[in-house]
């Protein structure tokens, strides 16, 4: 048997493109179902009929996990179609420390700690090198464990390339799933956890566009590092 014939970048662009169009319309059409099922839920006839105020709810639930889904698969999307042309210097160090910004409420709810060493500039698209960032750190916030969440960033040069470690104090991987989990829509707990299980998917897709890669090491019990490159 032949092997599977690997997508041809303008084919993979296509793809982006029409990711991207139907996320936006399903968005349009839960924007729609959210706003009358709020109207009913503040509606008086709601209180009226028994078991309506909790029908509804499951409905706004329902919408809520689809818009996860929409806005994951939009961000997939866009990172299918990165293109080199129009790269420019990204200083990982501020785009880390936007990201922690960002994450601030939830770094501080959980009590989590990140420390990291001094990143360098590469040459790539900042706001998706800020979406691995970003990723890779509410990827260990939602898969922690009994202890508070410390996550170490640090940095090395080898030869022509930057090796990059996300290594947090999680529960670890099992190594069969090592690879897994960075397939689209894999999530290893299931749907207890929030997310559409895009996010290690979407951060191999930037960094392959990147001329990277990314893999994970893990002892079952004792954290897991993510571990990427990319070009120096």
């Amino acid at each position: 048997m032949l092997p599977a014939k690997r997508a041809k970048p303008s084919d993979e662009f296509e793809a982006g493109e029409f990711l991207l169009h139907a996320s936006h319309d399903l968005r349009t059409a839960l924007r729609a179902i959210r706003m009358h099922t709020d109207l009913l839920l503040k509606d008086h006839l709601a209180a009226q009929v028994p078991g309506l105020e909790e029908r509804l709810g499951f409905i706004v639930d329902g919408a809520l996990k689809v818009d996860l889904l929409a806005n994951g698969i939009s961000s997939y999307s866009v990172a299918l179609q990165i293109r080199k042309e129009s790269f420019q210097p990204a200083p990982l160090d501020v785009l880390l420390r936007t990201v922690l910004a960002k994450l601030g409420p939830e770094l501080r709810a959980l009590d989590a700690t990140v420390t990291n060493d001094k990143l360098p500039r590469v040459c790539g698209a900042p706001d998706r090198l800020m979406e691995v960032f970003e990723n890779l750190l509410m990827n260990a916030l939602r898969h922690r464990g009994s202890l508070a969440p410390h996550i170490q960033i640090t940095v090395e040069r080898r030869n022509e390339e930057w090796l990059f470690t996300v290594r947090d104090n999680g529960p670890g991987v099992q190594a069969p799933y090592l690879e897994s989990i960075f397939r689209p829509f894999v999530r290893l707990s299931g749907n207890r956890r929030p997310g559409p299980g895009l996010g290690l998917a979407i951060c191999r897709v930037i960094l392959e566009r990147h001329g990277g890669e990314i893999w994970a090491e893990s002892t079952e019990g004792a954290g897991t590092a993510f571990l990427f490159t990319l070009p120096a």
